[in-house]
């Protein structure tokens, strides 16, 4: 193995960090001041594909901070692949190359879109995105090299895909190298001295400051609702949350509902660069769970319509979302034609719910509907977005997601009489058109960006 220091050059490709806290009680070396920077070549063995060379280069702060996050900067990966592992795709004039970092506790995706000519050996580059990782309380930061795995697509000369289209290389160190890349020492959080009251406005002391009273530009922290959603499979890794609002047709009643904005908490897979049954596209999903007082329920939406057609009644419904909901997502990695920044796909949000009726009046009489007024059966929803278009949908930027329901007959409702179908009759059936509106993310790791999440404004409907 060759190590040496130099500036960094290289973009990813691939490979796998663990991350670890040190041993507080090692001898402790000078403090270092500059940045360290890593340029390295690891062996790995990939199977029955052979040996690879992966080369790693980066800079990684002088000293972290408990509790802080610590961020990789300038961090690049080539991979010297010989042509022998390529054996997979015997068609192939190009690959293109995707790889899965696992950095605990984060995923990085690494990918190089472009096709590189097949050689022997082939040289696959890439681009990456390294998330923070925070400091333990004590000890020292080790960034350790650990499995590597890549997917490689071939293409042949006229561009298109080859058959069979991929190969997969899992690999793992050779027992030989020296898997530690960089020791980050972490060092206590400063604490910060008490000062005295500024003095008021024209008070003797104080010296008004140009741009005083400027926004801070401190990342604010997320709500303490906005969680990992718990049980989520190891693939999902980005974690978000987001603020819900929208609004619902009740057909029989020629009426409408406003959904007041609730929590969402959002976790996602990475990027893909290519779906299974075709390379041109990317897939992504996503799963999604409301957050209100610690139960997956969106917030009372309160209504008002006419009964039968002319008797004035209210009424109050609350959805629980039964189980987490399944985002799925994909979109074209090529623009639309015509359509600069404009990019084909389609999002489908699965989920399933349980309506209740919290109270009634009719005429202004309360209606005793009872604490257990609700759907007899879940609602089983499916909503749409487009990718493109004035209704464009992004998971991270929020936009419209439509559906039409229907909504099931109600049980439980009435404490001095059965309500039941006179509820049904008024409610439940299909055809019911629903819109809900989800903003921007806030990040709940990293910086938290985007945090607290904004209150979605719905431009079709801006009074929602």
């Amino acid at each position: 193995m060759r190590r040496n220091r130099r500036a960094l050059v290289i973009a990813a490709a691939a490979t796998s960090l663990v991350v670890v806290p040190g041993n507080a009680g090692a001898q402790q070396e000078p403090p270092r001041t500059e940045p360290l920077v890593i340029d390295t070549s690891l062996d790995y063995v990939c199977g029955e594909a052979g040996p690879v060379t992966l080369r790693v280069t980066a800079s990684f702060p002088s000293a972290g901070v408990a509790g802080e996050p610590v961020e990789p900067g300038d961090v690049g990966l080539e991979l010297t692949v010989p042509a022998t592992a390529l054996a997979g795709l015997p068609d192939a004039a190009g690959v293109t190359a995707v790889t899965r970092l696992g950095v605990l506790p984060e995923t990085w995706t690494a990918v190089l879109s472009d096709a590189v000519p097949l050689a022997d050996p082939v040289v696959l580059g890439g681009t990456v995105t390294v998330p923070p990782v925070t400091a333990p309380p004590v000890g020292d930061l080790t960034f350790t090299a650990g499995d590597l795995a890549v997917e490689i697509t071939g293409y042949a000369g006229d561009g298109t895909p080859t058959e069979p289209p991929a190969i997969d290389l899992t690999c793992v160190l050779d027992p030989a190298e020296t898997a530690v890349l960089a020791v980050v020492p972490v060092e206590a959080p400063a604490r910060t001295p008490k000062r005295a009251p500024s003095p008021e406005p024209g008070e003797p002391g104080r010296q008004d400051q140009p741009g005083e009273g400027l926004p801070s530009l401190a990342a604010a922290p997320p709500p303490a609702e906005c969680y990992h959603l718990p049980d989520a499979p190891p693939e999902y890794r980005a974690p978000f949350c987001a603020n819900v609002n929208g609004r619902a047709n009740i057909a029989k009643l020629d009426a409408a509902v406003g959904q007041p904005t609730g929590l969402v908490n959002i976790t996602a897979t990475n990027l893909m660069i290519r779906c299974p049954d075709d390379p041109s596209v990317i897939c992504q999903k996503a799963l999604a769970l409301p957050e209100l007082n610690g139960e997956p329920k969106y917030p009372p939406a309160p209504g008002s319509f006419y009964a039968f057609g002319f008797v004035p009644a209210t009424g109050t419904m609350q959805l629980t979302q039964l189980g987490v909901a399944d985002i799925y997502l994909w979109s074209k990695r090529t623009p639309i034609p015509g359509q600069p920044g404009e990019y084909e796909g389609l999002t489908t949000v699965k989920v399933r719910l349980s309506a209740q009726i919290l109270d009634a009046t009719v005429n202004g009489v309360p209606v005793p509907v009872g604490p257990d007024c609700r759907s007899a059966v879940p609602i089983d929803a499916v909503l749409t977005a487009s990718y493109s278009g004035p209704d464009k949908y992004s998971i991270t930027q929020g936009g419209p997601l439509m559906g039409t329901v229907t909504i099931p007959p109600f049980s439980g409702c009435g404490t001095t009489e059965d309500l039941d179908p006179i509820l049904t009759g008024l409610i439940s059936g299909p055809g019911n058109h629903v819109r809900l509106y989800q903003g921007a993310v806030c990040t709940i790791t990293g910086n938290n960006f985007g945090c607290p999440p904004e209150e979605p404004v719905d431009p079709k409907y801006p009074e929602t």
